[in-house]
């Protein structure tokens, strides 16, 4: 057999096909080649699954335009209604010359945040830790915890350590009540605090875990350990590295480092063929490029090596490059839309799919569905209103600046402009994936987006009350 294919033009599609087998031979053997990746799902019509065609082609005229204005390089965009991917679309350059496609590699950050989540939950369900166990019972360093005080400026130096109120449990890690922070913290919210508590993590080699990192979770997790806390336990939102700690929970317990575990106990129970840590080297070409924007139509590629913008450092190719052996539970993962949705469908099925439950309904009720921050507001990316549960902002009151469309929505996002949303009332997903720097800019397209998948809805499963008013 001789295949040749000769691509033609820049950033062209057509191709000359020389072959010796017969064109169905051929067919065979392209479209079943793992360079294509995971087999795309079926599009079921929208109308199918009570979503409206027309309305949902509003979403492809906001992504091509904010493509068009150059405010972002490209995205993916995947509504899904009932279980059927309803919406499933790509704009833009994945790279310079390449387009993004349905597959394309995504650095999805912080939402491997909910797949450590799970993880966590998975080992409560066997009885092997519950939510009120002390970190310290696992990760020694984390005992008699301080909290960080600030002092007069004019006091060398200029803060001081008291020992905390309480002990940091694993639900404290859950809901990011913990007092840990981020170093990047400091750069959103520049309080002498803040500047303060990141100089300490620098000076201890302490990461946000989206770079090229050497060493282990394990090895930085002991370093956090010893590190004050930004506030008591229990008492603030606080967000920042908790969930890289639950990954190094998740290896003590389980035995595993959390690589392996995601791998034995998720992904290949829901089929989550391309997410990783590190891609392999035969599905990097299917990596997007990160893209820096201004939000005013100046774009420009990210060039690999490390990055600093203030007190936080980051990296586009922290995917290939480096030793490779750093777990970020907080922040490691690379995904596709598609396997991003079978984890979706998952919790909206309450822990099952296709048959293989990795979650009982009262557990996935306890994480998505149960107000955990009392009267505190998860207020680092929401509005007044949005609460927490374990491991979600979920949106306990409708109607502030905020507002995804259906009280009890579930989401969170990642910090390269990816987000998604899970609303039990009505049975939908929605994924945005984009590959783009700084993240605030996207809030608002994020905002505009659920607006468009919220008013796609043409068979509400809310029952109406009898009145003008018939929200829930």
């Amino acid at each position: 057999m001789n295949i040749v294919i000769e691509t033609v033009g820049k950033g062209d599609r057509y191709m000359r096909i020389r072959y010796q087998m017969g064109s169905i031979l051929f067919c065979i053997i392209l479209f079943t080649s793992p360079v294509f990746g995971q087999d795309l799902p079926h599009i079921v019509s929208p109308e199918s699954v009570g979503l409206s065609s027309s309305r949902l082609k509003h979403i492809d005229k906001l992504m091509t335009r904010l493509v068009d204005e150059n405010k972002i390089g490209g995205s993916i965009v995947l509504i899904a209604r009932k279980g059927k991917p309803a919406y499933f679309e790509s704009f833009g350059m994945a790279d310079v010359g390449n387009p993004m496609r349905k597959n394309s590699l995504i650095r999805i950050a912080s939402f491997t945040k909910p797949v450590t989540c799970v993880a966590v939950m998975q080992l409560y369900e066997q009885g092997l830790i519950l939510l009120s166990d002390p970190v310290a019972k696992y990760i020694p360093e984390f005992a008699r915890p301080k909290v960080i005080e600030m002092l007069p400026d004019e006091a060398d130096p200029p803060y001081r350590l008291v020992p905390a109120k309480r002990d940091i449990t694993i639900r404290h890690l859950l809901t990011n009540t913990s007092g840990i922070s981020y170093r990047f913290m400091a750069n959103w919210f520049p309080d002498p605090k803040h500047q303060q508590l990141a100089r300490l993590y620098e000076s201890a080699g302490i990461f946000d875990g989206v770079s090229e990192i050497d060493g282990t979770i394990g090895e930085m997790v002991r370093k956090l350990g010893r590190m004050p806390l930004y506030n008591h336990p229990g008492e603030a939102f606080e967000y920042g590295l908790s969930t890289d700690v639950l990954g190094r929970v998740i290896e003590i317990v389980s035995g595993m480092n959390l690589n392996d575990y995601f791998r034995e106990y998720i992904f290949k129970p829901l089929k989550m063929t391309d997410t990783y840590f590190y891609p392999p080297e035969d599905k990097l070409h299917r990596l997007s490029a990160l893209w820096i924007s201004d939000g005013m139509g100046n774009l420009r590629k990210m060039t690999d090596g490390l990055k600093r913008e203030g007190t936080f450092i980051y990296s586009a190719s922290y995917p290939y490059k480096g030793s490779k052996t750093y777990y970020s539970g907080g922040g490691g993962l690379i995904s596709t839309a598609y396997d991003y949705f079978r984890f979706c469908q998952m919790l909206l099925n309450q822990g099952d799919l296709d048959g293989f439950r990795l979650l009982g309904p009262k557990t996935v009720e306890l994480m998505t569905a149960t107000n955990h921050i009392d009267t505190l507001d998860a207020t680092f990316i929401h509005s007044k209103g949005w609460k927490f549960g374990l491991g979600f902002a979920i949106e306990m009151e409708r109607g502030y600046d905020v507002d995804s469309g259906s009280k009890g929505i579930y989401e969170w996002a990642g910090i390269y402009s990816t987000r998604f949303s899970i609303d039990p009332r009505e049975e939908k997903i929605t994924i945005m994936l984009t590959q783009t720097y700084p993240f605030d800019y996207h809030i608002d397209i994020w905002d505009r987006l659920t607006t468009l998948s919220s008013s796609a809805v043409i068979d509400s499963l809310v029952p109406k009350r009898a009145g003008p008013n018939n929200w829930n």
